[in-house]
């Protein structure tokens, strides 16, 4: 890694997410130089012709956020970008792009004082110098120097002692471990690791109870898992593959990606292979993967998901995943946590994604990079596992590490274990959080996040009316039984407005034939909606629905990104499957509360 240089420099706005570095639909794409011609495409489709190796990047807030796809940071590493400098960076991106290689650098005050074109000179951990002005930048960590040292991670693993055992999976359970003082997140990772105490900032090595892939990825997990000179997984038991984004297939390229997780199989003896059998994150959870202590990774940044029944999970990209297949462990920073208090009892026609989208637009998409959402108060206590799961899928909308609620007699139930074997993971009065939201669950109402960004919140009243073209209720996010037992609710008796299309997407199988046998997939039939197979589809914008010019969207899922389910010009507003049906219903944004 060179310590002085000079670039180019391209300059972006906030919250430019993976979506408009690279596109879902080029993903499957046998090279990342194929994938160059794309960059930014949604937003600025003439800037990657522009691009010049040895260029630098400029932006503002929270660069890098939205989807874990770790070939936004390989792409860009590979059409020669020498560094990124932004005023913070999504926490997956950060890891992503450091584990490639390339450099990134938080400066708050650079963007404001720089213009396109401009020349920036770096001297690596000491300073940035712009049209004659220094910018101090902050130290990087041993870590991350010695993985740029070494020019990624992949150069990293392969140096390391191969002959040394696997870490041991920590003890499933462990009584009388509570430690007074602590956040969720922190006892869990004294429970994981065995330290005495723990605290924000800490750098600690995990080792991982789980290891979640996903079909996209698993041509370039298999090929840096040999790169790094792994020749076995570090627990056939303990890693799961899950065909879910790409199937059926769309594109030319997508059955490469099934042909490399079923090697995974074939080859290293992973026991657990899904094909087509919902989305990973319903599956984990149904699966019974993901409990209570548990630390799971994922290669999809919606691992958050599984904090629903008080496991610490996390999305990660292709690399680290590689390494945590081959190793059994990963080092993280220790999050700060902000607590999220709800008391009372949610109105008529308010669901758990409302509280979410309510906690989203307060604390914006920037609000809470690398920390630990934590939930609780009686209106919590009273949701369901799937309604906890909703709004731990959407934490990681706001950046979060993790979202974590504490395990009741409803987790213990739901996960099949004893809760005196995890009792120890409660909330502590004297915990340090960094900030504590608190609502009243009587105040709350409807809420829609609307274009384009899922941190632009406003309550129905604000954009009711607005005329509709399409409804998709599903996703990771709201494509649970009780999701479609909502929607069907609204729709029973009545059709759709013409000229609407109602597309419904259960999360699994298992949803599926639950949904059948209830009569709940037959009255939304009987409305007008399409139901399809379960798995990502139009929540990643490849299939099943993709909109074109200026259409309206209204949908369950968890991102409304600029082109994210088709056509820059398409608006997208995420909401929840009440919503989403009286939308559908009237043609137009409509309340639910008259239908429930």
């Amino acid at each position: 890694m060179e310590q002085t240089f000079c670039s180019r420099i391209w300059r972006l706005s906030d919250n430019i997410d993976t979506d408009i570095i690279i596109m879902s639909k080029y993903l499957a794409k046998p090279s990342l130089r194929e994938m160059v011609p794309h960059l930014f495409e949604p937003l600025r489709p003439e800037l990657a012709a522009r691009l010049r190796p040895g260029d630098a990047i400029v932006a503002g807030e929270n660069f890098g956020c939205g989807s874990s796809r770790e070939m936004a940071a390989s792409v860009l590493k590979t059409a020669g970008i020498r560094c990124i400098i932004a005023k913070s960076f999504a926490k997956i991106f950060f890891r992503n792009a450091i584990n490639n290689g390339l450099l990134l650098i938080e400066c708050r005050d650079l963007y404001d004082r720089c213009r396109e074109g401009d020349t920036v000179k770096v001297e690596v951990g000491r300073q940035i110098i712009c049209n004659g002005t220094a910018y101090p930048v902050p130290g990087m960590s041993t870590e991350v120097l010695d993985i740029l040292r070494y020019g990624g991670l992949v150069s990293r693993m392969r140096a390391l002692d191969k002959s040394l055992p696997a870490a041991p999976a920590p003890r499933d359970t462990l009584r009388d471990v509570h430690r007074p003082g602590h956040t969720l997140a922190e006892q869990l990772l004294i429970h994981n690791t065995g330290a005495q105490d723990l605290r924000p900032g800490d750098v600690v090595t995990v080792r991982v109870d789980e290891a979640v892939l996903h079909d996209i990825y698993t041509p370039y997990i298999f090929q840096q898992f040999r790169d790094m000179g792994f020749y076995h997984v570090y627990d056939p038991d303990r890693i799961s593959v899950m065909v879910d984004h790409l199937y059926p297939t769309c594109l030319d390229d997508d059955p490469r990606c099934f042909r490399y997780s079923r090697r995974f199989q074939d080859e290293y003896g992973v026991k657990r292979l899904y094909v087509a059998d919902g989305i990973s994150h319903q599956l984990a959870l149904e699966e019974r993967l993901a409990a209570p202590g548990k630390i799971i990774f994922g290669t999809d940044s919606h691992t958050t998901t599984y904090g629903a029944v008080g496991a610490f999970a996390s999305g990660v990209g292709y690399t680290e995943m590689a390494s945590i297949i081959g190793s059994g462990q990963l080092w993280i920073r220790v999050p700060s946590a902000i607590k999220v208090v709800v008391n009372g009892t949610l109105p008529k026609g308010v669901f758990p994604k409302d509280i979410i989208l309510r906690v989203l637009g307060d604390l914006t998409a920037a609000g809470a990079i690398y920390k630990s959402l934590e939930f609780t108060g009686s209106t919590i206590q009273q949701l369901s596992i799937s309604g906890r799961a909703a709004i731990a899928n959407m934490a990681v909308e706001c950046g979060a590490k993790a979202a974590l609620f504490a395990p009741d007699e409803k987790t213990a139930a739901f996960c099949g274990v004893d809760l005196a074997d995890c009792d120890w993971l409660r909330f502590d009065g004297d915990a340090r959080y960094e900030r504590v939201l608190t609502y009243d669950a009587g105040t709350f109402r409807p809420y829609l996040s609307c274009p384009y960004g899922v941190d632009n919140v406003h309550p129905i009243e604000d954009v009711a009316g607005t005329p509709v073209d399409q409804v998709f209720i599903g996703s990771c996010t709201n494509g649970r039984l009780e999701d479609l037992a909502a929607a069907a609710a609204v729709l029973k008796g009545h059709a759709i407005a013409p000229f609407v299309r109602l597309i419904v997407t259960p999360a699994s199988r298992a949803v599926h034939r639950e949904a059948a046998r209830l009569g709940y997939l037959k009255t939304l039939v009987e409305a007008g909606a399409m139901v399809t197979h379960p798995y990502c589809s139009l929540c990643q914008g490849r299939s099943g629905g993709l909109v074109s010019g200026a259409q309206v969207v209204v949908g369950t899922h968890n991102r409304n990104f600029i082109g994210r389910m088709g056509s820059p010009a398409a608006r997208t507003f995420l909401a929840s499957p009440a919503v989403a049906a009286a939308s559908a219903l009237e043609g137009r944004i409509a309340d639910p509360a008259p239908y429930l």
